[in-house]
């Protein structure tokens, strides 16, 4: 499903919370829309739902509008066709795994297509021999992909997913990345996700929607996002970013500790910390008043001065000025 979002405009209590926005997520796609706490992009996820109704523009799926401010639609949620994960999972704790897959398809009336799908999503999202276990009786990893299987089962089209990994610990939620990404290709079916946690955003997307006060910041692939920010604020909130000064960047990866080009410029910097990241180092430099971070396979010393060179074409000229 291609969703497309034009000119949406949305208040509460009489605040603006989202502008103007536009985008169009691409069908079989996974994208993300990233963003701080209050950006407006569970509200904009919201919208596209139809859990909230915006006060003008227009949502489209697949060229057809499920809401218009200007033509008077607006398709209620159970009729746009979606899965949706919420934050919470929303579970049934008194519904076995079994009877949570397989509620959306009883209560659209679609029985007769339990037996020929639900055991395949089952399969698909590893849950086989945990059909007849409730939600207490599973783990924070399985009762994530309880919650996905009950999405899949109720649409081929499109799931929509609030901060679904977000109470997860470090390790389960590096898995859990794994697995949506597997099965967004493997149903190939378009997801949009939300999230505040950027190393997410981009081990996950396909693209990614930067949002910052309910405008659309930059919407483009990570390596875009992360090499080519558009904005003081994408350049600033995705990634760590080392300033020149007048509006100058560049991301820790384009320091080298020797010369690799003609063109290569050079700083005498001093190093205040080091880091092992396991497999690379990460270095805290001091560059005049600026802060830097370097990473590197050499490990640095605390206290040394260091020349460190960066190429020409690895600095990104934001204009505005100094970011955020």
């Amino acid at each position: 499903m291609e969703i497309t979002v034009k000119g949406i405009k949305k208040y509460f209590a009489g605040r603006c919370v989202i502008p103007d926005l536009s985008m169009t997520v691409q069908d079989h796609s996974l994208t993300v829309i990233l963003g701080p706490s209050g950006c407006g992009k569970t509200t904009l996820l919201r919208m596209i739902a139809g859990l909230e109704r915006p006060d003008s523009g227009e949502i489209l799926f697949d060229g057809v509008p499920v809401f218009s401010s200007e033509k008077r639609i607006f398709v209620p949620p159970e009729k746009r066709g979606l899965g949706f994960v919420f934050q919470d999972l929303a579970l049934w704790p008194h519904m076995t795994v079994w009877d949570n897959i397989c509620f959306g398809l009883r209560q659209r009336g679609r029985k007769a297509d339990i037996p020929g799908r639900v055991p395949d999503i089952i399969r698909a999202v590893r849950l086989e021999g945990l059909e007849r276990r409730y939600p207490g009786e599973l783990s924070g990893g399985q009762q994530q992909r309880a919650a996905l299987a009950r999405a899949l089962a109720c649409t081929s089209s499109c799931i929509l997913l609030d901060e679904p990994l977000s109470a997860l610990d470090a390790v389960l939620r590096e898995t859990m990345r794994r697995e949506l990404r597997r099965l967004s290709e493997q149903f190939r079916v378009t997801f949009v996700l939300v999230t505040h946690d950027q190393a997410e955003a981009m081990c996950l997307a396909d693209r990614i929607a930067v949002l910052s006060e309910g405008k659309l910041e930059q919407y483009g692939t990570p390596e875009d996002i992360y090499q080519k920010p558009e904005s003081l604020f994408t350049a600033s909130f995705i990634g760590h970013s080392n300033w020149l000064g007048q509006g100058r960047m560049f991301r820790p990866e384009a320091i080298h500790i020797e010369k690799e080009r003609e063109d290569d410029i050079s700083f005498q910097t001093e190093v205040t910390g080091v880091r092992y990241m396991g497999g690379y180092f990460e270095a805290d430099l001091k560059y005049g008043k600026e802060s830097w971070m370097m990473r590197s396979l050499k490990r640095a010393v605390k206290g040394q001065t260091v020349r460190v060179y960066v190429s020409p074409g690895d600095i990104v000229n934001m204009t505005g000025g100094r970011g955020i």
